[in-house]
């Protein structure tokens, strides 16, 4: 895989599974979230007298499956630099489902940690992975997303295709308990297997939960190799949110993430004799179209070209970043994450500072405010360990443009952000400093610099980028001084 390649794909919103087999840890929850006694699936009973964890276990046992307790954790990203960052969203924390091995299992799952648990398990056809929670506070955009996660081919070689197999369950279509998708309880039954589902849910309702916060993340059973053995595929769950309103809440949550969560195995196997149907996809929203901005656009690119005439400004090519997971599966691309709720155009691999005077301009629609997404980033990535060092999210894009173009009419759906090395207090500017992973790049070191694009709330998809003005991305250098 050629160098641009390589920087492209691991741009999409990843963790590698080296950085999977490292969980948060269970710190003790701070002030911020509610009380999770209470909560369905949580410690205790809930408020009206149905039963907590303890009796979902029981319930779930009664249905005739071997019930197993796993853990749901946010990532510790701490030691990605000493494998790889994969292209992390530094606007987006990631959490995960850990699982033990299932019963009678053969092989062993991927990056098992030293308590028996993984983020990439193997499974038969006819289990499933139930989590009952609550989900995060209000926030620009959360999902669950299944993965098939690793691959061994007819000769034996381990591939990582990391290709989703379903739209993600997002914070615009999951159901809860009531009162909106954020700080409510809320049950997800990963599977393939139609009856077990069924079944799940049953033992999910005996246990309190109500049936509209219910959920079926599909773990898509024509796409996958089922099983305990070597041959079989590992699958995964990644959780993600964003652009969290309140920053304590934030802290709480990732601390001690609230739920529980169970690997369930039918006690009489079925083999997976019902499997789901396949999802479909959500369809792409023809409008809004962003396209009346693009004369804005342009005038807002020879604006910010004409702000800094001691400096020659070249255009960086974008270059359009849809991921094709039925491909990645195939073996012929790499989608290391992709998540269906997003596009992730980016530039190619380049040399993001010859010296401490070069700087960008990233610029374009809003698309947050054009109502194209729920929110939108861009990030700037060093190549060595492929890890995000800064992004700046949509939600502080406003007034960003006037500073170059402050009369025009557009100006309100239009941002614009300066990159440099340093910002002398300028305003809607992001400092990269000089350093290693994670935390800066040095000059002459690879990088490139990607855009995000989450989640249309008309479509509760991502965009469709036929839709969308693209983001653009201006290089300066200083000119030289005339002798």
């Amino acid at each position: 895989m050629n160098l641009a390649r390589t920087l492209r794909t691991s741009a999409f919103v990843t963790l590698t599974l080296t950085a999977l087999a490292c969980g948060a840890g269970a710190e003790s929850p701070s002030d911020g979230l509610p009380a999770q006694t209470g909560q369905y699936g949580v410690d205790g009973a809930n408020a009206d007298g149905g039963a907590g964890a303890t009796g979902l276990e029981s319930a779930l046992a009664q249905a005739g499956f071997t019930v197993q307790a796993g853990t749901f954790e946010f990532m510790d990203m701490t030691a990605c630099c000493q494998t790889s960052c994969s292209g992390n969203n530094p606007s987006s924390p990631y959490a995960t489902f850990y699982v033990p091995p299932g019963p009678g299992q053969s092989a062993p799952n991927s990056k098992v940690r030293a308590d028996g648990m993984s983020a990439a398990y193997r499974l038969r056809s006819d289990e499933a992975i139930v989590y009952v929670g609550t989900t995060p506070p209000q926030a620009s955009y959360f999902g669950f997303t299944p993965y098939l996660m690793e691959r061994t081919d007819p000769s034996g070689a381990v591939r990582t295709p990391f290709a989703s197999l379903s739209e993600t369950l997002n914070n615009l279509v999951i159901g809860t308990d009531a009162g909106g998708p954020f700080e409510r309880t809320t049950a997800v039954i990963a599977a393939a297997d139609a009856a077990t589902t069924d079944r799940a849910r049953a033992a999910l309702l005996q246990s309190g939960v109500p049936a509209a916060a219910i959920n079926v993340l599909t773990f898509d059973p024509t796409k996958g190799h089922f099983g305990l053995d070597e041959t079989s595929d590992t699958f995964g769950v990644l959780f993600r949110m964003a652009v969290v309103k309140d920053a304590a809440k934030k802290d709480a949550y990732i601390a001690h993430p609230p739920g529980s969560v169970y690997r369930i195995t039918p006690n009489a196997a079925d083999a997976g004799s019902s499997p789901l149907p396949s999802p479909a996809a959500r369809a792409k929203a023809s409008s809004p179209n962003e396209a009346p901005l693009r004369p804005a656009v342009s005038r807002l690119g020879d604006a910010i070209k004409a702000a800094y005439p001691g400096y020659d400004a070249q255009t960086v090519r974008v270059d359009e970043g849809v991921p094709d997971p039925d491909a990645c599966i195939n073996g012929t691309a790499v989608c290391a994450g992709d998540n269906r709720d997003t596009t992730y155009p980016g530039t190619p691999p380049r040399v993001l500072f010859k010296d401490d005077d070069d700087f960008y301009v990233v610029f374009g629609a809003n698309h947050q405010v054009t109502g194209k997404t729920a929110y939108s980033n861009v990030s700037v990535y060093a190549l060595e360990k492929l890890v995000g060092i800064k992004s700046v999210a949509s939600n502080e894009y406003p007034g960003s443009a006037a500073k170059y173009v402050p009369s025009d009419a557009q100006v309100g759906k239009l941002y614009a952000w300066k990159i440099a090395r340093k910002c002398n207090g300028e305003a809607f500017c992001m400092e990269i400093p000089k350093g290693a992973c994670p935390t800066g790049i040095e000059n002459g070191a690879l990088g490139n610099i990607t855009f995000r694009t989450y989640l249309e709330p008309s479509s509760k998809t991502a965009p469709d980028p036929a839709t969308l003005v693209g983001d653009r991305v201006l290089v300066f250098k200083k000119k030289a001084v005339a002798p």
